[in-house]
This record gives C-alpha cells, structure tokens and sequence, in this order.
C-alpha cells in the first residue's frame, strides 16, 4: 500500500514539473524590433500582446522604475519593476537586449513594460 502512495506520488510530482517547462523556440508571440518599429506598430502590438525584444541603451531615468530606452532608430519609455531588475550593474553607456509587452494608449507615450533584461556581449 505504501508502495502504491509512494510510485502515485512520484507520479504527480513528475507530471507535475514538466508541466512547467516552457517551449523557446520560434513563435508569433515575440518579435525583435527597433524602437521605430515598436513606436509605429505600438497600437497593433499592445493589442496582440506580443512581446518585443530591443537592444539598446537605458540613457535616463525618469522616476523609480521609468527610463528613456534608446537605439539607433529613436527612443521610447520602458518601465522596469524592481523583481525584473537584473542582477548586473548597467549605465547609459551598457548596451542591452530588453524583453517587455508594449503598452499603447492615445493620450500618452508609448511604453514598453520590460519583462527581462541581458547584456549583449
């Protein structure tokens, strides 16, 4: 009987992690864009909820967790919350690659809610 509760348990268990792995391959719900790009498509990609990924440099902070992201095609407002903060030190002079939801609305800046931050080496 112990036996039986013990294999059912190590079942669940194992059911229950890959469960949780997640698929990294190519997908329509990410995209590599330049801030031109994501400022022009803003409205259609807030509404699709796609991710977009950039690389580029934070050059200013705005208030606790809003900075100016810039590229060589222009700027747009990123917001970083504390638990997406990376565990590396960066400045205005870091070149990165930001992961974020584009978060569009008519009477503000576009902005772009970041999910995940890298060096790009």
């Amino acid at each position: 009987m112990k036996k039986t509760k013990l294999l059912s348990l190590g079942a669940i268990l194992f059911l229950a992690t890959t469960a949780c792995a997640q698929y990294t391959g190519p997908n329509t719900s990410h995209r590599s864009l330049t801030v031109k790009e994501v400022i022009k498509d803003a409205s259609s990609l807030d509404k699709k909820d796609i991710l977009v990924t950039m690389e580029g440099k934070v050059i200013e902070q705005i208030n606790k967790d809003t900075f100016w992201f810039e590229d060589k095609t222009g700027k747009v407002l990123i917001e970083i919350e504390k638990k997406h903060f990376p565990s590396f030190q960066f400045d205005q002079n870091t070149l990165i690659r930001i992961v974020g939801e584009v978060d569009y609305d008519v009477l503000e800046e576009v902005e772009v809610e970041v999910e995940n931050i890298e060096l790009v080496r």
